[in-house]
């Protein structure tokens, strides 16, 4: 069967058509991963959040503890003070007792502050919380519109692949193999049209035998320069009218 220039432009387009669908089965599960290592990300980024707020209220604890402990040794301190009498003891206890409430004082600055930092972290997480949740659906979704796809891509792919073996029958056996390795080596990209005298793969002027090799169809045409199975693009190589001559006129006697 002789491989026609209609023929191979369809075998080619059937390749380009499953390398799409290749492509697309394969770039929808990397940008899967993609979203779903920026997921991983985020919710790292939320136990951060999470932590941060634990170690808040945790701080708001010593520092409440801090500040009872605190109490409890001006209390102290106030019965002893009933009890002593000498004055330089009853002296050294007042000033204790000043001591320990300017510290007393700070713990509970710490703790006011502290509580404030705990509804920042509150108010914090719950926005992560919240964006985290809708990045997850999010990919959720991609995951399961992929999935979907998928199973009409393959089912496609396989279609495809059937045809391009059917069209494949168009090629010479004497030259299949110089075919198939050409497409194992270039893919969907072995095959190129020539057009304007030149190989549209790598714009390399293809030689005038070339040229008629591809017009009278003798067997197959691969470029000098890049290997690809050439055929005319389409309107290339067709016969070129020769202008009708004009009628000569009659000289009026």
């Amino acid at each position: 069967m002789t491989a026609t220039a209609d023929a191979l432009r369809d075998l080619h387009t059937l390749h380009q058509r499953a390398k799409a669908l290749r492509d697309r089965l394969t770039s929808g599960p990397k940008t899967l991963a993609a979203r779903t290592a920026a997921l991983a990300a985020r919710t790292a980024d939320l136990e951060k959040v999470r932590k941060a707020l634990q170690d808040a209220q945790l701080g708001v604890k010593k520092s409440e503890h801090s500040m009872q402990a605190a109490q409890a040794k001006i209390d102290d301190l106030k019965v002893k003070l009933n009890l002593v009498k000498k004055n330089d003891e009853y002296k050294a206890i007042q000033n204790q007792i000043a001591h320990d409430k300017t510290a007393m004082g700070k713990h509970e600055d710490d703790v006011l502050n502290g509580f404030e930092v705990v509804e920042a972290r509150k108010a914090e997480l719950a926005a992560a919380e919240a964006e985290v949740g809708k990045f997850a659906e999010e990919v959720a979704a991609l995951k399961k519109t992929l999935d979907d796809q998928a199973v009409s891509q393959k089912a496609q792919l396989a279609e495809l692949e059937a045809a391009i073996v059917s069209a494949e029958d168009h090629i010479p056996a004497d030259q299949r193999e110089q075919y198939r390795r050409t497409v194992r080596q270039l893919g969907a990209d072995a095959l190129a049209p020539v057009e304007g005298g030149a190989c549209l793969g790598c714009y390399t002027a293809v030689t005038p035998q070339m040229l008629n090799e591809l017009i009278n169809r003798d067997g197959l045409t691969f470029c000098k320069s890049c290997g690809r199975l050439l055929y005319l693009a389409e309107g290339e190589g067709d016969p070129v009218a020769k202008p009708k001559p004009k009628a000569r006129s009659r000289a009026k006697g």
